[in-house]
This record gives C-alpha cells, structure tokens and sequence, in this order.
C-alpha cells in the first residue's frame, strides 16, 4: 500500500478545524444562541479528532508493520509538525532496526566462522583423539598380552625347569655309566693286549700249520701222480693177463688137437714165457711205485699230524681269545645297555625341554612383537601429536564464502552464505575432504560490487583460501573475475547472469539466457503473449539480457513497437510511474512483463503492482530474479499468478530434492523454509568442487579445473547436470513455475532434457564473440538482425 500524504497545507492544520470550531461556536451563539454555539464547536471538535484520528492511524499502520518485521514499510510523509517528526522518528527507528538486522547477521557470520574453525580443530581433535584411544587400546591389549605371555613363560620355565632336573638326572647316570663304559673299556685294552701275543703265536702257528699243509699238498700230488702210474701198471697187468689167458686157452687148445704138434705148443710156450717176464718187470715196478707211495704216505701222514699239532694250538688260542671276547662282549653290552637306557631317558627329556624352550621362544617373540608394535604406536603417537598441532595451525582446507550479508542483496544471497555453512558442515561430519576438514572464511561486501573483488583478494592472498563461492550480479562477479585470474585461483559463481563469458577460473553454475530468458520468453508466445516490456535494474545482466530477448523476439516477428524496455537504479523504491507506464503499455493487451529487477527492490514492484491494480490475468510478469527464498517478503494475493522462469523449483517431486530440502530445514530448525534455484546452484558448485578434489587428490587449481570439465553429478532437480569440458558452464534442465499467494512456486513446464547453455548468444553480435577467448573483457554489443 502507497502512502503519500504530503500536502503544502502549513504545519498549524491541526488547530485549524478547532479554531473553525470555536468561530462558528462564537458565531452562532450571537445569531442563534447557546444550543448552535455548541453543535458548531462539537462539530469542529470531532473533524479535528476525525483528521488526527486518520493521519495517526496510518502511522499507526506502517509502525506496526515495521513491528513485526517488515523491514520494507513504507512510512508516510506527513507535513511538518508533530506527525512528522513521529514519521521520522518511525524511519529512524526502521533504520536503527535495519542496522540491528545488520548487526545480527554479522554476528551470525562471526558464529558460522567461529563454529567451522571449531568444527576444524574438533575434526583434528577427533581424529587426535581416536588415534590417542587405538594406541591406549593397543597398549592395554599390549599389556594384557604380555602379562598373558609372562605367565605362560613362567608356567613353560616351571616345566623346563623339571624337564631340565629329569635330564640333569638322566645325565648324572649316563656319567657313570660312561664311567664304567671307560672302564670296561680299559680293561678290554689290557685284555687286548694281553690277547696280542696269543694272537701272534697262533698267526705263527697258523703259518707252520699252513707250510706243513702245503707239504702234504706236495705228498698228496705225489701219492696222486704214484696212484696214476699203478694204475698203468695194473691196466698192463690187466692186458698182461688176458693175453696170457688167451694164450693158456690157445695152448690147450693146441695140446688137445695135436699132441704131435709140438711147434704151435712151442710158440705159446714162448709167447707164454715173454708175458711172464713183461709181468715179473711189471711187477717190479708195482713194487717200487708201492713204495714209492708208502713213502708219500708216511711224509703226508707226518705232516697231518703236525698240521693237527698246529691247529690244536690254534684252537687253544682262540678258545682263549674266544673267552676273552665274550667276557668283555657282555661286559660291553652291560655298559651299552646303560648307555641305551641313559640315551632314552636323555631322548624323552630333550623333546620337553625343546618344546618348552619353543613356548619360551614364541612367547618371546611375541613378547617382542607386542614391544614393537607399543614402540611403533607410541611413534605413531608422537607423529599424531606433531601432526594434530601442524592441523590445529593450517591442516583445514579454506573455502571463502563471498555473499552479501546487509545491503540490498541480503535477502537473496544470504541463504546461499548459510546453506554453504550447512554443506561444509555435513561434509565434516562425513569425514571431510581428503581427510582434512573444511573451514569457511565468511565476508561481507555488503552488496557493493567494488567490496567483492577486495574481499576476493583478501580471501585468496591472506587467507589461502582453496576456492571462492560467491557473487550474484554480474558487477559483482565481474569485479571478482580478474582477481580469480590473476592470483589463479577459483569462482564458482550460482547466479543467472547474461552470458557472453568464459574463464578458466570461473566455474559457471548458474543459468545464461539460453537457459532461462529465451524458454521463459518461449513459453510467453505459447501463451499468446505478443507485447512484452522488458523491465531491469541499471546493470549489465538486465541489459545484456534485454539485448538478447529483444533481438530473439525480432526473430519470432514481434515489432520493436511491440517492446518496451526500462531500467531502474539499484534499490529502487519508488515504482508509481513506472507502473502506471506498463498499466498504458498493456491496455492493448496480450502484454506481459519480463522483469531482471533484482534484490530487494522486488518488494516495491509487486507491491505497487498490486496498489494500481496490475494483476497476473492482465499483464503476467515473467520474473528472472525472484525465487522462493525472496517470496515470503512478497507474499499475499498480489503474487498469485505471476510467473519465474528457473532451472530449479522448490516444488520440484524427486528423491534428490526431498533429501535437499529436509536436509536444508533441518539445518534451519524450520519445517517450512525453503529452497530455490540459486540454492541449488550453490549445492551443485559445491559438491562439483567436493568431487573434483577427491579425483585430483589436491586442492592444485589447475589439478582441480582439470577434474571438474566434463564431471556429471545428479542434482536436486533429479537430472544428472554435466560441467561443460571448455566453457565451464553447466548443461541443466528448464523449468517455469506459477507464484502462488502462500509463496509458492509451482511447476507448469519443464525442459525435456538438459539445455546446452551456449555462453555466447547467437543473437548478439561482439568484437569477441565470433573467436571466444577463455578470459574476456566486457564487450559492446549490437543486435543480430
């Protein structure tokens, strides 16, 4: 509601009625008595109240607004006097509350810090801490293991102990009968001695036995060869006979036939007489191989009988030596019997005392090992210390959160600050990021473009931080690109902005005019809509955009008599005029309003949209720049309708965005906050550089820009976004909504799939655009066409 109750009427317009009052009561009471004296100052005395009454009310109206919260009231002028100063007593207090609002948040940013460098030092201090606890367990398990181990190794040396006294034992026995083993063995040395010289005689006599053997060798052959010879000699004898019996018979047979014959007996006779002597010769020489065999016989018979005589005396010997040998044979197998059972005795105890001095030998080791893994944890302690000491100083990494706090751009970009406080908060609990916890280092720049770029400056070179997550105008970001570039470090940047951009330190999640401007102009034609006024806030998104939007609706045939474009400074109030022009632009009808207003200037637009009557069924406003989280200072029945064209709505029904929006109020502490587009843009930045880390394994800007081109994550908005390989801006879904009166933003179209968002528009001509450089200057634009 518009109060403008300015009036050149002098500050003494409160007495006035009451001095009118009295005239008349004057007045009457001379012409017409007492009774109209009194109706006339009654009268002038209740329009005074009645004046009073109004101007007080509407006061009353805009105090109590800015009472309870409304940080945009609108405070009547009023004309000087006692109302006045009220108005600005009102005003000042509105700007002591704003100053509060300012304060309030500071601290809030003072806390969030406070409590992410908290946060830090307690991811080290727990990590310090459960390091100290593993080796206070170690050393207790250690402990509790050695004095498990020290009481096997007394039982092992108690048993070794009676192990080593059997041995001991077994010892001392097997030392006397190795005694007597020496013993028995001397003796058999003597005895062995005593034997050499019987073994020598019966060697001596062995080798007479042996001559005299030979001998009666030699006689045998003899007796053999005198054998062969008789053995002749009779053969001769043998043949002597047969022939000499032949010759009985031939003489007898010679005597019977002829008696007178007496040559033929003669012959036989002599033949007969021949024989006789060849026998009597052989004979003689039987006779003489008889003796000669005696002879042998004799010699042999000698000899055997010396060889008996040696061989008794051998036997002597070896009887002797015989029972010499089994004396000492049993006397050793006595002693070896001993030694035997000494050996099995020594044999089973050795087994014991190896199995014990094992137990003692493992039970070292382990001993042992459990002193060097004490001694390894208590290093590993020390490095932990030195380690949690080096962290507690520089061991988080830094991100530098850039939004603005107080200034025009709170509304928009302070939930962007929180919802980072809340991610790097979630991520710390999550483990961190290579190990290592996140710390926010929060500015202000009090949404003055120039402060972003000091700030930028002050975060990279004095606080190191590893990226910056910031800006929402163009100015801003464009104040912040050529620090980001020179100091090589990293933007990632969640706003809409008019494209015609590219850097290889800026990391673009928000949407270019391909993403947003053109399908919300597109889905305004599909509506019918043919006249469109273009309405910005002075700076380069407006008017880039506006320069694409007017030459893309040239292309689609709507006249440049059919737009309209204006633009406002930053913060502006006072929207009466400019309303009241779009009221006559969209008489003709068929009109809607495409509206890059931004930051809180917002609130006096669609206000005084509602105060002269600009509703959604006549002139729909398209708007680039609001989004659920600026809604609750709009909301009411002036919204309803009204459209935004976004790449994420609140209302969005996904997995993913449940999860992000309870995830967001549950951060809050409130069931009914919301999310909006470049929330989500800021998750997506953030979680883009969370991964891109993880892979490059470094915080490297270089290693990092590398992980990001072509990383794809699934968003929010239940798409899987993709980061552009070479002009680092992200390919994402459409969506427009309609505002309701509760502060909603209701989906009514989507984009069938991810928009490519071409930074560089067709429809627009620069000196640069053609042959696009990874880092540009703002350039001076044309129209296509």
């Amino acid at each position: 509601m518009r109060y403008d109750l300015r009036s050149e009427r002098p500050g003494w317009w409160i007495p006035l009625p009451i001095l009118g009052a009295a005239l008349v009561a004057v007045l009457g009471t001379q012409s017409g008595g007492i009774v109209l004296g009194f109706v006339g100052s009654a009268s002038g005395a209740l329009l005074a109240g009645w004046a009073i009454s109004r101007r007080l009310r509407i006061v009353a109206m805009a105090t109590e607004r800015a009472a309870a919260g409304d940080r945009y009231a609108e405070i009547p002028n009023q004309p000087p006097g006692p109302l006045d100063d009220l108005s600005k007593a009102i005003a000042n207090l509105r700007a002591a509350a704003h100053e509060a609002d300012a304060r309030v948040v500071d601290q809030r940013r003072r806390e969030a810090e406070a409590r992410l460098h908290y946060a830090g030092r307690s991811f080290f201090t727990h990590q310090f801490r459960s390091t100290v606890d593993q080796v206070t367990l170690a050393f207790n398990q250690g402990i509790d293991h050695i004095g498990h181990t020290a009481a096997e190794l007394s039982t092992q040396n108690r048993h070794m102990h009676e192990q080593v006294e059997a041995a001991t034992r077994s010892a001392a026995t097997a030392g006397a009968d190795v005694h007597a083993l020496g013993v028995a063995a001397r003796e058999i040395l003597h005895r062995m001695r005593l034997s050499a010289g019987d073994v020598a005689e019966s060697r001596e006599v062995s080798q007479r036995a042996v001559g005299d053997i030979a001998k009666a060798d030699e006689t045998v052959r003899s007796l053999a060869q005198a054998a062969t010879r008789i053995g002749e000699v009779v053969g001769l004898i043998q043949t002597i006979a047969r022939q000499t019996s032949l010759l009985a018979l031939n003489a007898s047979i010679e005597a019977v036939r002829s008696g007178e014959a007496g040559k033929g007996f003669a012959v036989v006779a002599n033949d007969v007489k021949r024989l006789a002597t060849q026998t009597a010769q052989a004979t003689n020489d039987i006779s003489a191989q008889v003796r000669d065999i005696q002879g042998a016989v004799e010699e042999t018979a000698a000899a055997l009988g010396q060889v008996t005589g040696s061989v008794g005396r051998i036997n002597d010997a070896n009887a002797l030596l015989r029972e010499v040998l089994e004396e000492q044979t049993a006397e050793l197998d006595e002693v070896a019997s001993h030694a035997s059972g000494v050996a099995r005795q020594i044999a089973n105890a050795l087994p014991g005392i190896g199995a014990a001095v094992g137990h003692v030998d493992n039970a070292s080791q382990k001993v042992i090992g459990t002193a060097k893994d004490l001694i390894g944890q208590s290093q590993g302690l020390v490095s932990t210390v030195g380690r949690y000491f080096a962290d507690l100083e520089s061991g988080a990494i830094k991100i530098g959160i850039l939004h603005s706090l107080s200034g025009t751009m709170t509304a928009s970009e302070r939930p962007l600050q929180e919802l980072l406080v809340m991610m790097i908060e979630k991520c710390n609990a999550e483990g961190g990021v290579l190990g290592r916890p996140l710390e926010a280092v929060i500015m202000d720049p009090r949404s003055e473009p120039k402060r972003y770029a000091e700030q930028a400056k002050t975060l990279i070179e004095e606080h190191g931080v590893a990226a910056i997550f910031g800006c929402w105008t163009s100015a801003s970001r464009k104040e912040v690109l050529p620090v980001v570039e020179s100091l090589d470090s990293l933007l990632f940047y969640p706003s809409q902005y008019e494209g015609e951009e590219e850097s290889s330190n800026i990391f673009y999640t928000g949407a270019t005019p391909q993403q947003q401007a053109i399908p919300a102009v597109d889905y305004l034609l599909s509506q019918g809509k043919q006249r469109f006024f273009l309405l910005g806030t002075e700076t380069i998104y407006p008017r880039t955009t506006n320069a694409i939007l007017t030459a893309y609706l040239h292309s689609k045939g709507i006249k440049q008599s059919a737009i309209a474009e204006h633009y406002t400074p930053f913060n502006h109030r006072n929207w009466e005029d400019t309303v009241a022009w779009i009221k006559s632009f969209g008489a003709a009808g068929d009109a809607a309003i495409v509206t890059t207003v931004s930051g809180d200037a917002n609130i006096y637009l669609f206000r005084e949209l509602a105060e002269q009557g600009v509703t959604a069924a006549s002139i729909p406003a398209m708007t680039l720049s609001i989004g659920e989280a600026e809604l609750p200072a709009l909301a009411g029945p002036e919204l309803s309708g009204h459209l935004a064209a976004w790449n994420y709505l609140h209302e969005i029904d996904s997995a993913e965005n449940r999860r992000f929006v309870n995830d967001w109020r549950r951060f809050c502490g409130a069931p009914n906050v919301v999310t909006d587009d470049p929330m989500e843009a800021t998750w997506i930045g953030f979680h883009l550089w969370t991964k891109a880390v993880e892979k490059a394994g470094t915080t490297d800007t270089a290693s990092v820009r590398d992980s990001l081109s072509g990383m794809r994550l699934l968003a929010p908005s239940g798409y899987e976004v993709v980061m552009d390989e070479t002009n680092h801006h992200l390919h994402k879904p459409g969506f427009i909504g309609r505002m309701t009166s509760d502060a909603r933003i209701v989906p009514v179209w989507h984009s069938e799939g991810l928009l490519n968002p071409r930074p560089w528009s067709p429809w627009l001509l620069t000196d640069t655009r053609r042959t696009p450089s990874r880092k540009t200057e703002a350039a001076p634009l044309a129209l296509a066409g």
